[in-house]
This record gives structure tokens, C-alpha cells and sequence, in this order.
């Protein structure tokens, strides 16, 4: 194992962890989380994979030099570590968030992206259910408004960003994609298929009796969907 930081394009550090040997496999945590959240990946995958897994920035512990926090500079900031590691493609597993993140780097950097496995995206703010917009809005009020503080409504913020996705970049994707959400995630199974299914490459797996942290509370079935779509 070791662990690095590297100096991204406005002088954030991003810091970020490889493990295990072989093809290159990229993580990206979701909103308030750190790389720590795939704990019970690391083990199972870097028996396959050399693992590379990134603190995004405000985020663990990378830091952020910008005033806001965006899918644009979080892209430049990968591209950073690509280039630090001599990469020019990996495959990636994203979760919430950082599945979002995977989806926006695949779209405009479809080069540098073997496959993408997405756990519980969301591609439009407006895709989330009705109760979890609610939930966010109101931590976003109260954090930006209420509260004397800078990095959490920021951090929060980017979870209400639309993915910068266009429609031409939808019906011509290039890198075999595996969408995983739970029956019961924060968006509806229908809502999900109906906005995955003109994209090219691109399938979707609900697992049943399951909530939003797919990669946490059914590590089991995630692990081995992964393995089984990233080797096929």
C-alpha cells in the first residue's frame, strides 16, 4: 500500500491510496464520504486490481483553493492523479456522488475510461425522490444561511448539481457502463431505466430489498456484480 497527494491544477492536494496489483481501478466515494467508505472493497478487489482510491476535494483528506465546488475541477483533479500514476485508462466504480463524478469524467474524457460501474447515481437533481430533495434543500438552507460555515453547504451543494452530460454525449458513449441502485434508492428503479435506456453501453441491476449505500449494505452481491462485469 501506499499513499500520495498530488498537487492538482490550482495547487489543491488530492490525496489518494493504491493497493493491490493489475489493472488499474479507480474509486470514487460519494458526498461527506472519504475513501474509507470501500472498506469492504479494498480487500476483496485488490486481490484483482491495483486500486486507486482517491479523497475527492473539501473531501477526507484533499483540500480545496476554490471558492465552490464543482464536476469540472473534481474531473481535472482525477486527470491529475492519472498523470502522477503514468495511466491512460482505467476502469472505475463510483458511488452516489462519486458515481455522478464517473459519469461526468466518462463523458468527457471518454478515452481515458475502460468501464464504469455506477452505484446509486442520480443523473438529474430533479431524479431524486420528492422526501430526498426536501432533506437536501433544507441541510443546504440551513448550513448556507443559518450557520457561519463555508465548506459543508459547498460540499452539499455539488449533490444538487445537475451531471454535466449532454445528449449527443448520452447517444454516442463509448464506455461500457453497469448502473447498480437498490429497490428502494433515492431514485425510483422506472426513472432510472427510463434515462439509461437510449444510451449505448450502458445496463442497469436493482438489487433487491436495498437502499441507497448498495457497496456498504450488500457487499456481498455488489463485489462479485462488479468483478463478474469488470472481467467480462
Amino acid at each position: 500500500m501506499s499513499e500520495k497527494i498530488v498537487s492538482s491544477f490550482d495547487g489543491t492536494h488530492i490525496y489518494y491510496k493504491i493497493l493491490g496489483k493489475g489493472a488499474p481501478l479507480f474509486f470514487i466515494h460519494g458526498n461527506s464520504n472519504s475513501h474509507d467508505y470501500f472498506y469492504q472493497q479494498m480487500a476483496f478487489f485488490k486481490e484483482h486490481y491495483q486500486l486507486i482510491l482517491m479523497d475527492t476535494r473539501d473531501h477526507g483528506r484533499s483540500s480545496n483553493n476554490a471558492q465552490d465546488l464543482n464536476y469540472q475541477d473534481i474531473m481535472l483533479d482525477i486527470l491529475a492523479i492519472l498523470k502522477n500514476e503514468d495511466l491512460k485508462k482505467t476502469s472505475f466504480i463510483g458511488f452516489s456522488d462519486g458515481a455522478n463524478i464517473a459519469l461526468a469524467f466518462g463523458a468527457k474524457y471518454p478515452s481515458h475510461c475502460d468501464k464504469l460501474i455506477l452505484a446509486s447515481p442520480n443523473m438529474t437533481y430533479e431524479q431524486l425522490k420528492p422526501s430526498q430533495r426536501w432533506m437536501m434543500d433544507t441541510a443546504y438552507y440551513v448550513t448556507n444561511n443559518l450557520l457561519p460555515l463555508k465548506k459543508i453547504p459547498r460540499v452539499l451543494r455539488l449533490a444538487m448539481l445537475n451531471i454535466p452530460i449532454t445528449d449527443r454525449q448520452r447517444l454516442t458513449w463509448e464506455p461500457p457502463t453497469l448502473v447498480v441502485i437498490g429497490d428502494h434508492d433515492i431514485t425510483t428503479p422506472k426513472s432510472m431505466l427510463d434515462y439509461i435506456q437510449p444510451i449505448p453501453n450502458m445496463q442497469l441491476e436493482v438489487i433487491p430489498r436495498c437502499l441507497h449505500s448498495i457497496p456498504l449494505l450488500k457487499p456481498t452481491i455488489f463485489n462479485r456484480l462488479s468483478l463478474n462485469f469488470l472481467m467480462n
